[in-house]
């Protein structure tokens, strides 16, 4: 039975807790604003904030130009760090960032393509300890760590789905494997919508609120956000756009299903249809060199790819009505070759009404995982003030 004393102090950590969400997930407020979110009174919001003010976990800002003359309550950037770690299939970045986003320490280290889920991960691990040591932070300074692997992943047991045979995640314990190297609460998340996410918080999508991010690289991920909110599906295996089919009577793909769209715009296939023109040792370097200098080949693929692309998401957008669509990954940096073509056909193939508002753009962040590691710490933080890990702050 739960003493009178138990349930008083249950309640104050449940206010403290959501003060710090909502400072974490808003930004900066005036205790009144906080007292009315929370539907409680401005004495319960003074007295947890002189509480966060004396651990150092807020800090009192100037009044802001509303004319309300009144401090504003905001988090203190130092109280506390989150982790972003982003593998690729060759490459693992990582990203240290203090509660306000800020990047404090960042780097990335490439791994063998035959390199195994665990080896990455000790190796990355290493890694974490060199940049935290480095920058003189704590264990207990750190709420969490946001993590970014290849493919589907199960959110009800953290194992990458097993679609793709061979792949060094697949049918991987994500969370078992990080937990044996390192100690902070861990949010796993598919890669691309951890790119997704930056492009949420600070690329082009910034101002949207139903945004579709797509990601055009190896591999095609999609990010939806409604209303804000990342949207993962029943279990968190929603987005795997790329394997969706394009032609039923396509070539076969690893997955097992026909004609996928990454067959189609993958990077591979992609360079394969150029190096005929470009030289059997072309890289994606080459292909931006190229198609800048105005190469007939690359403008002709890049404008076929588009348009194909485009009439594909044009199913999209009726079927999820976003409002923009950001469009990322190493494809679409080579411009209007290919985006020009892809808003184009997503355009004319779209229904009227839902073709009437939504807009498409190139993702302003750069693609990659150095992208999805900052989104991942991002993301921790995110993640981490719904949890009993915001507790961590001011440890």
């Amino acid at each position: 039975m739960q003493t009178k004393g138990g349930a008083l102090k249950g309640l104050r950590t449940n206010n403290r807790r959501q003060v710090l969400e909502l400072l974490l997930n808003e930004g900066p407020m005036h205790r009144a604003e906080l007292a009315r979110r929370m539907k409680t009174s401005r004495t319960t919001i003074t007295n947890i904030t002189n509480e966060l003010l004396e651990r150092e976990i807020v800090l009192n800002r100037a009044p802001d130009d509303s004319g309300h003359g009144h401090e504003l309550i905001a988090i203190n950037p130092g109280a506390g760090y989150s982790l972003g770690m982003d593998f690729t299939l060759d490459k693992v970045a990582i990203n240290v960032s203090d509660l306000a986003s800020n990047t404090v320490a960042e780097t990335s280290l490439a791994v063998d393509v035959t390199d195994t889920a665990e080896t990455r991960v000790a190796a990355a691990a290493a890694v974490v300890r060199e940049l935290l040591s480095s920058s003189g932070i704590a264990d207990s300074s750190v709420v969490g760590i946001g993590v970014g692997v290849p493919g589907q992943i199960d959110r009800r047991t953290d194992r990458v789905g097993g679609s793709i045979p061979g792949q060094a995640w697949s049918l991987v314990d994500v969370r078992t494997t990080l937990a044996n190297h390192l100690p902070f609460p861990i949010f796993l998340e598919n890669n691309s919508r951890l790119e997704g996410f930056a492009e949420k918080q600070w690329g082009a999508g910034k101002d949207s609120e139903n945004m579709l991010y797509l990601n055009f690289s190896s591999g095609v991920g999609m990010a939806l956000f409604d209303d804000g909110r990342l949207f993962r599906g029943s279990i968190g295996a929603a987005g795997e756009v790329g394997h969706m089919s394009t032609d039923l009577n396509g070539p076969v793909c690893p997955c097992g299903n026909r004609g996928c769209l990454v067959l189609r715009t993958g990077t591979a296939h992609v360079l394969a249809l150029l190096r005929p023109a470009l030289g059997a040792t072309a890289t994606w370097d080459d292909v931006l060199t190229e198609t800048q200098a105005g190469n007939v080949t690359c403008l002709s693929v890049l404008s076929e790819i588009g348009t194909m692309t485009g009439r594909f998401l044009a199913g999209i957008s009726n079927l999820l009505d976003p409002e923009l669509m950001v469009i990322g990954g190493e494809l679409a940096q080579t411009g209007e070759p290919f985006m020009g073509p892809l808003a184009s056909a997503l355009k004319l193939h779209t229904l009227p009404l839902t073709g009437s508002h939504v807009t498409v753009v190139q993702a302003a962040l750069p693609p990659g995982a150095a992208t999805g590691a900052r989104g991942g710490a991002a993301l921790a933080l995110r993640e981490m003030a719904g949890t009993s890990s915001i507790d961590r702050l001011g440890a």
